[in-house]
């Protein structure tokens, strides 16, 4: 009875590889070609943003992202001027990084982003690390993803107006 099992599984396994040989293959040339990821695709690096008028960055250093990862790889020093805070550290471990987006999801001033980038190889610890000089021109160089905070927090936010 074994045997009989085994030799169905062999043919059964056979026949299955014979049938894909035919069929064409669906990889692509990296880099030379790039695929299309998806929109909502949790994929890639983060990005600080910073105001289109003025140069001068986003982030006011309120420390939400800080607090909200649970791997605990962000890291941001305050610097208080002008009125408000500036963020004179801020660190991120993409080694770390679990991509859940949290901390792009709290911030109230939309300055930490996604963007969709693949990772690249490496074979340096120091490229996973980011510091807020390399998040600044990872935003002004890649396309940034579909998700911000204000649309998240818009999205959670209930509409008691309208009756369904």
């Amino acid at each position: 009875m074994k045997l009989i099992k085994i030799v169905k599984n062999i043919y059964r396994n056979l026949f299955f590889t014979l049938s894909n040989v035919t069929k064409p293959a669906v990889t692509i040339k990296y880099p030379e070609e790039s695929r299309v990821f998806p929109d909502k695709l949790r994929i890639g690096t983060f990005g600080l943003t910073s105001n289109e008028e003025t140069g001068e960055e986003n982030c006011i250093a309120c420390k939400l992202c800080e607090k909200i990862c649970p791997s605990q790889i962000i890291e941001i020093d305050i610097e208080k001027r002008d009125g408000r805070g500036w963020a004179k550290k801020f660190n991120l471990d993409l080694q770390s990084c679990i991509q859940c987006e949290l901390c792009v999801q709290v911030c109230p001033v939309d300055a930490i982003i996604m963007m969709k980038e693949a990772a690249k190889p490496s074979t340096s610890r120091s490229d996973f690390f980011l510091t807020k000089t390399k998040m600044m021109r990872n935003a002004e160089k890649y396309e940034e993803s579909w998700a911000k905070g204000s649309i998240l927090q818009e999205s959670h936010t209930p509409n008691l107006g309208e009756k369904k």
